[in-house]
């Protein structure tokens, strides 16, 4: 059942009508009953005993750490044991990508019959491990380090873990943020009107954009020899709008299904391109996952003894301002990768991992060497061409990284490599691909491409409002009935008459929900 069928959208009007209806102190229990019928229908349904584990592990371990109470080793024992338990149902279910590739190499140099057998084995992991994991992690850390109180009702815990909105795409809620799921909630017009308009504006991004961008990339990449060199750059160009567009619309969904329950979870965008440089763009980009991260892997790990002292001997020996750096590379390191594994893959690792380590340390120390240049040529860097070129660099930086994820390594080494031929042989630059059609035997339309260039428009108009109003649905709000109906309307008709859905077409699998 994806979040954009008829099915999911049904499940959700009914569940909002019943929801309102209901004695209030009965509402998590119709979200808890919600989030089990979702599983069922969008998932294996025997898969979510792995799920059930997962939160048994949590509800059981934060209740003996609050008897344990003084009792530090066996509170700091339970706790480890909760965490490794967890991250091991992960690894192994979801972690194939990294297990699976080390023993594929181990098999290529020394045959062993019993791993061949492992490696053919067919996992079914549970649906949306890779979010509900994040969120028990840091459930079992909040009650450790007592931010939290633990969990009574172990049904309530259930919900926290399979909230059905969040549940295959996200965010990443800590347990203090979703404590609302258990408060009574209020009918009102607003969240109906701001929870359908959020979802609708989804719906313009996955099934309007999104759907057209990734057919015509894929087109694109499967066929390498008619579509080369400035072909390449379309690839490496449009796929962060695609990913955007389908990562970010997906959000939208789920935080507007959210809205019509008058739950309000935490943001993962916030105009990720209009940031002027790495570390500013990954604080607007799954804003959820690198806080946890930061959190719960990279403040945690900057406190530790060893780490202290190792920090103040690096700095005694170095210097301060290299120490330092030192101590914070290695702490970057360490989160980048936690990132990179979550992703579950190879290619995660490599284009998301160590490329962003590598860009940020880079950064971190040119910075100084950066200002000095545009200092010595007197660059105005408040001016917008400074900022546009900012944002451009950025943009590039991402969508090099981008590529090899999404494309594979080999794969995407070779588009970025195709994609230089433009520089080393002028005669591959040949802008009248664009106007020669050789571009429709994708099986796009120009008629598509208007689409998709009508669509970005709106994304970057809905960018510079978000930019001023925090939410573009805010400064419509405030305009005349007429125009902000039209505003609907539009967007409505433009999902029913050029949405990429219905019978035949396998629309609905969002990029991350694989995760």
């Amino acid at each position: 059942m994806a979040i954009t069928s008829f099915y999911f959208l049904l499940l959700v009007t009914v569940g909002a009508i019943v929801y309102y209806i209901i004695p209030k102190k009965w509402q998590w229990v119709e979200l808890l009953l919600l989030s089990l019928v979702y599983y069922y229908y969008a998932g294996t349904p025997y898969t979510i005993i792995y799920l059930v584990i997962s939160m048994l592990t949590a509800y059981i371990s934060a209740l003996i750490m609050e008897k344990a109470k003084s009792k530090t080793n066996l509170v700091l024992a339970v706790t480890v044991i909760a965490l490794l338990i967890n991250i091991g149902i992960w690894f192994a279910l979801k972690g194939k990508g990294l297990w699976g590739y080390a023993l594929s190499v181990i098999q290529n140099h020394v045959a062993v019959p019993w791993v061949n057998r492992l490696l053919n084995v067919q996992i079914i992991s549970a649906l949306g491990m890779g979010y509900y994991t994040l969120q028990i992690l840091g459930y079992i850390i909040d009650c450790y380090w007592k931010n939290i109180e633990p969990q009574k009702n172990p049904l309530k815990l259930l919900l926290f873990t399979v909230y059905f909105p969040q549940l295959t795409n996200g965010p990443i809620s800590r347990y203090s943020q979703l404590n609302v799921l258990y408060e009574k909630h209020n009918f009102t017009y607003q969240n109906i009107a701001f929870g359908a308009q959020r979802i609708l504006w989804g719906f313009v991004k996955k099934l309007v954009l999104a759907e057209r961008m990734g057919g015509l990339i894929n087109a694109l990449a499967a066929d390498p020899v008619t579509y080369h060199a400035l072909y390449s750059w379309f690839i490496i160009l449009l796929y962060p709008l695609q990913i955007y567009a389908d990562f970010s619309g997906c959000m939208d969904i789920v935080l507007g299904v959210s809205e019509l329950f008058d739950i309000h979870l935490a943001e993962n965008f916030n105009n990720p391109f209009f940031s002027r440089t790495s570390q500013e763009f990954w604080q607007r980009w799954h804003i959820t996952l690198g806080t946890w991260a930061k959190d719960y892997v990279l403040y945690p790990l900057l406190k530790l003894s060893g780490i202290v002292k190792l920090g103040k001997w690096l700095k005694k020996k170095y210097g301060k301002k290299t120490g330092k750096f030192l101590v914070n590379a290695l702490g970057m390191f360490v989160l980048w990768m936690v990132m990179g594994i979550w992703h579950g893959g190879i290619r995660y690792i490599i284009g998301v991992s160590l490329w962003y380590w590598m860009i940020l340390m880079a950064g971190n120390l040119l910075a100084p060497t950066f200002a000095k240049l545009a200092s010595f040529f007197n660059m105005k860097t408040d001016s917008f061409s400074w900022h546009f070129f900012q944002s451009a660099r950025t943009y590039l930086i991402f969508s090099f990284g981008a590529v090899l994820f999404g494309q594979g390594i080999k794969k995407g080494l070779e588009i970025l490599w195709d994609a230089g031929r433009i520089f080393r042989i002028s005669g591959y630059i040949n802008p009248w691909i664009l106007f020669d059609g050789s571009i429709l035997n994708t099986g796009i339309t120009y008629g598509d491409i208007n689409i998709m260039i009508l669509c970005l428009l709106m994304l970057l108009i809905v960018g510079v409002l978000r930019e001023k109003y925090v939410y573009a649905r805010i400064w419509i709000q405030e305009q005349s009935f007429v125009f902000r109906w039209s505003i609907w309307i539009f967007l409505f008709s433009l999902v029913i008459v050029y949405g990429k859905y219905g019978p035949g077409y396998e629309a609905g699998q969002f990029i991350y929900q694989g995760f």
